[in-house]
């Protein structure tokens, strides 16, 4: 009786995990890239706050850029493989944040651009890498941008955590108390 207890207690469904079974898997992948990667609070999003689902939605980035019908442009997808990087890293899978950063590189940054995506990104791996030199002429690269209207640099304030809080883990260093601008 014990034995036939158990094997129905193995035997019941799981609860998908952080609510994504296959129907809501498909729903994702149903989203425009605008809804999925660009809303708060939508998509992969809907996800992040939550300590134990961030690696989920890790997947179901990596899972949008191979099954996902919406139009991607290169710089989308460029995007959505830096946010399944943060996703990894914050979930503490630096192996696999890295990968995913390593292949978010762009277009090398030109007189006129307005964002240097690659010192980001060198940043970012610099920091899970433990590589401080790397991530402080990354940091100053980033100095070098032309500020928005409001003054702003961007990415800057997540440069700058790195630096604050080098070495205390990626969820640590992109926090509100180590960004220069307490955004986290």
């Amino acid at each position: 009786m014990l034995t036939g207890l158990l094997l129905a207690l193995v035997q019941t469904q799981a609860v998908p995990a952080c609510g994504v079974d296959d129907d809501a898997r498909a729903g994702f992948l149903a989203m425009s890239y605008e809804q999925f990667d660009q809303t708060m609070g939508e998509g992969w999003r809907s996800l992040e706050e939550n300590a134990e689902c961030q690696a989920i939605a890790g997947n179901l980035i990596a899972d949008y850029l191979l099954y996902s019908h919406a139009p991607l442009e290169a710089y989308n997808v460029r995007v959505l493989r830096f946010h399944a990087g943060q996703m990894f890293a914050f979930a503490g899978e630096t192996d696999r944040a890295l990968a995913f950063f390593q292949a978010s590189y762009g277009a090398p940054y030109g007189e006129g651009d307005r964002l240097n995506w690659n010192s980001y990104v060198d940043a970012t791996i610099a920091f899970l890498q433990q590589d401080r030199e790397t991530l402080e002429a990354a940091h100053a690269r980033l100095l070098q941008q032309t500020p928005f209207e409001n003054g702003m640099i961007p990415n800057l304030n997540v440069a700058d955590g790195f630096l604050a809080c080098y070495g205390e883990g990626y969820p640590k260093a992109y926090s509100a108390e180590c960004m220069s601008d307490g955004r986290g």
